[in-house]
């Protein structure tokens, strides 16, 4: 059976919500019933401190693939990782991953009506880091700041103007399940071609 490693922070972190529902990686896990489905979603985390945990909770499982979110707490004023850190964080992960194993994730607008800490404006600049290094690395991404651009995605989030509520979920879910399968129709497609 093949592993995903679900990393991340708050947004990642936990299998339902508060209302019951289905959050990131339960969502993975019953659609994509062969992979074993591994949350490692920590609330309130930076990049930097995910990188102390990064070897017992990613590597160690020695994953097929690893969805890597992370950027609002590094984009908010009282946690604050500049871009420049933040994109070496990831490059850390990514490296001792490999390219082909990681589903880079860019983070998602807040609605600033609610939400103080964090501004659109900043966390575009870690979304459009995140893009930059897909492309350098030629790893997997999903693109989940314009995704939710280009909706109303303040109907994707709680009142908090942060969190996903059940909409939200679903988007991001149903990117990263459409992401990894064609990441095994694409592998299936080599070995074919090797035979």
């Amino acid at each position: 059976m093949k592993t995903l490693v679900c990393f991340g922070d708050s947004i990642t972190s936990e299998e339902k919500s508060d209302d019951g529902s289905l959050r990131l990686s339960s969502r993975v896990r019953l659609s994509l019933q062969k992979w074993n489905v591994i949350n490692a979603g920590v609330p309130a985390e930076t990049t930097r401190v995910a990188l102390t945990r990064f070897q017992e909770d990613v590597l160690r499982h020695d994953p097929d693939l690893v969805t890597i979110l992370f950027g609002a707490n590094d984009a908010s004023r009282h946690r604050l990782i500049e871009v420049e850190e933040y994109k070496k964080n990831l490059e850390y992960m990514i490296e001792k991953l490999g390219p082909s194993k990681v589903i880079l994730v860019s983070p998602s607008p807040v609605n600033e009506r609610f939400q103080h800490a964090r501004s659109n404006e900043e966390l575009k600049n870690y979304a459009f880091a995140v893009r930059k290094l897909a492309k350098k690395y030629n790893t997997h991404f999903v693109d989940l700041w314009t995704e939710m651009i280009n909706k109303d995605y303040c109907k994707m989030l709680n009142n908090d103007g942060l969190h996903f509520n059940k909409k939200g979920y679903k988007l991001l879910a149903d990117l990263v399940i459409r992401k990894m399968e064609k990441i095994s129709k694409s592998q299936a497609s080599k070995r074919m071609l090797l035979l």
